[in-house]
């Protein structure tokens, strides 16, 4: 649904989109096949450790319901920034789901998405809760623009 979503609202490039489960794909293809044929959506059957993907780089990626489920999170994230343009960014959604979730569930969970991003070397972080029941919380985070990378990476700027 996110990738039909998506798809509306890109008025042009690519939508990718990615995950492990093949029932997920067929679904997605379904609900996504005139995007599909119209090349502006693009369906990648792979669990996201395996991730490779030559498209970008890439103005956006999002990730729902999906993190606390990826090996080593941390060091996933750290690929999705090495896809973003510089100045992309990403955003991570989680809805517990566990019983007797509530609005201190989401708060917890969008304080690890929070932190997991800083550790991948995002910035600019913001939060918003979306009201439903349990709440979702959707943590968004930049990777650093050109200017700063050149900078990172310029061997006097090193300490």
């Amino acid at each position: 649904m996110a990738i039909a979503a998506l798809a509306t609202r890109a008025s042009r490039g690519l939508v990718v989109g990615v995950d492990h489960s093949q029932v997920m794909i067929r679904q997605a293809r379904r609900r996504n096949r005139l995007a599909i044929r119209a090349g502006r959506v693009r369906l990648v059957h792979t669990p996201v450790e395996s991730l490779s993907i030559s498209d970008g780089p890439f103005n956006a990626a999002l990730a729902v319901n999906t993190v606390g489920m990826w090996p080593d999170p941390t060091a996933r994230l750290r690929e999705f920034a090495r896809l973003l343009r510089p100045g992309g960014r990403i955003a991570l959604v989680s809805q517990p789901r566990c019983p007797g979730a509530t609005a201190a569930t989401s708060a917890a969970a969008a304080h690890e998405l929070a932190g997991q991003l800083t550790e991948a070397g995002f910035e600019r972080l913001r939060t918003e809760m979306l009201n439903l029941d349990p709440p979702a919380a959707c943590v968004i985070g930049h990777v650093a623009p050109a200017d700063n990378a050149e900078l990172a990476d310029h061997p006097t700027a090193r300490s």
